[in-house]
C-alpha cells in the first residue's frame, strides 16, 4: 500500500466548526509553484479567500490567480496567460448533511482544497486561447507563422476547380 503525499492546500477549519455562525478567517496564499494534482502544477498560485462559518458548514469565497501556458489556436506557439480562479463554494459539515457530489469537511476538521482549485483552474482555461488578441495565425498554404513574417503566398490563388465561381461576383 503506497502512502499518498499530503496536499499543501490542506487546511484545518476545525476552529471554525466550534465558532459561532458568521465567524470568518481570511487566508492568503502565495505559492511560487504548487502541484494540485498529478496532471496540474500551478506557477504561481496567489490570492486571498475568506472562510466563513455558516449553519451548513464553512463557506469559502475569494479570488486566486495563476499563470498557465497554452498553445495558441491560431499560430500554435506557446503563450502564457493569467487565469483567475473564483472560489465560491460551501463545504458541508457534518458530512452526512451534504447533497451527493458536494464538498464536505471531514470529522477531523480538515479540508483539502486541491480538488476544488484544480477543477476551478481547468474550468477557467479559455476555450480558444490566443497568444495575443491580434494573432494572425499560420498561412493556409505554406504554414508560415504570419506574426513573424509575411510568407509571400498569393492570397488570390484560387483552386482551378472553383475559378468559375469568381465570375459570379
Amino acid at each position: 500500500m503506497s502512502k499518498q503525499s499530503q496536499s499543501r492546500l490542506r487546511f484545518n477549519f476545525g476552529f471554525l466548526l466550534e465558532a459561532g455562525l458568521g465567524t470568518s478567517r481570511i487566508i492568503e496564499l502565495d505559492y511560487p509553484t504548487i502541484r494540485v494534482a498529478q496532471d496540474l502544477d500551478l506557477t504561481p498560485l496567489q490570492g486571498v479567500f475568506t472562510a466563513t462559518r455558516t449553519s451548513e458548514g464553512v463557506y469559502l469565497s475569494g479570488m486566486l490567480s495563476t499563470n498557465m501556458v497554452f498553445e495558441c489556436v491560431r499560430c500554435l506557439e506557446d503563450a502564457e496567460q493569467t487565469i483567475e480562479i473564483d472560489l465560491d463554494e460551501l463545504f458541508y459539515y457534518p458530512a452526512h448533511t451534504a447533497p451527493p457530489g458536494e464538498y464536505v469537511i471531514r470529522d477531523d476538521g480538515f479540508v483539502d482544497l486541491a480538488p476544488l482549485v484544480r477543477e476551478s483552474a481547468l474550468l477557467a482555461i479559455p476555450v480558444q486561447p490566443l497568444c495575443k488578441p491580434n494573432c494572425q495565425g499560420l498561412c493556409m498554404e505554406c504554414g508560415q507563422n504570419l506574426n513573424e513574417a509575411d510568407c509571400g503566398c498569393d492570397p488570390e490563388d484560387i483552386d482551378p476547380r472553383l475559378a468559375a465561381l469568381k465570375d459570379f461576383l
